[in-house]
């Protein structure tokens, strides 16, 4: 299983402690160099890229999408990336292993959260983990698994940054992807560390209340969309049909 962590040049001695880490979980690790956001000439940035995004934002949505692209053109059947401001569980390749052998289709597989999972579990992994469908954001971006597929199906469906990385992950139904929780996550972030290459800045901070309500509302207004769109169908419902057809794909496998 080839694990990526993602760097900025300038923080040796955040890769110089991740290389502990590493090594103290038995681990190897290929360091790719994350894009610097405040070094971005935002003219280069795709049409329909949200203005608002913070530097640091942008430099971490084009350094996950870098570790994509570098999964499709190595041609890689699974590839876990980890941000380098966490802490990781031994048994983080096991994990991995054991939602591979589960049998279920997913693009990509979230193996941190910064807020309490809730959500439908589709499989029950060994030591009481659970693989779950998450109907609430678990927010961060701090480590996942991807397969090959699922690393193309993100970079068409999620190539453009029109929100935070983690964002657009919460939001994994609004895109037609799959993309499963494993909790207990097996990968932390490291609270002791801000990360250089998300936006935790006090901007970000500052507005994290007045985002909760916005987010309350974009609910509302997305489930108004699906009525008059002709489907009246809640998120939970969606995620509950999604996690029914992840289920029955499974046992389809299975039984050959």
């Amino acid at each position: 299983m080839k694990i990526f962590v993602l760097n900025l040049d300038r923080a040796k001695e955040r890769r110089s402690v991740m290389v502990g880490r590493l090594a103290a979980a038995g681990l190897e690790a290929e360091f790719l160099p994350a894009v610097d956001g405040r070094l971005i000439d935002r003219a280069t940035l795709p049409a329909g890229t949200e203005t608002r995004l913070l530097p640091g934002e942008i430099g971490c949505y084009l350094s996950h999408l870098r570790f994509l692209q570098v999964v499709v053109e190595r041609g890689l059947e699974h590839a876990i990336v980890l941000e380098d401001d966490v802490t990781i569980s031994p048994d983080l390749l096991q994990v991995s292993a054991e939602v591979i052998a589960a049998g279920l289709q997913w693009d990509a597989v979230r193996l941190s959260a910064l807020k309490p999972v809730r959500g439908i579990a589709v499989a029950e992994l060994s030591h009481g983990r659970r693989l779950v469908l998450p109907n609430k954001s678990p927010s961060g971006a701090q480590a996942y698994l991807v397969s090959l597929a699922g690393a193309r199906r993100l970079l068409d469906r999620l190539s453009v940054p029109r929100q935070a990385i983690d964002t657009a992950l919460d939001a994994y139904w609004k895109s037609g992807l799959c993309i499963p929780i494993v909790t207990p996550c097996p990968v932390e972030e490291d609270e002791l560390q801000p990360s250089t290459i998300t936006a935790n800045d006090a901007a970000r901070l500052a507005s994290a209340e007045p985002k909760t309500a916005l987010r309350h509302w974009a609910r509302v207004a997305e489930a108004q969309r699906r009525k008059a769109a002709g489907d009246p169908r809640s998120l939970e419902e969606l995620i509950y049909l999604m996690a029914r057809k992840t289920k029955a794909a499974r046992r389809q496998r299975h039984r050959t």
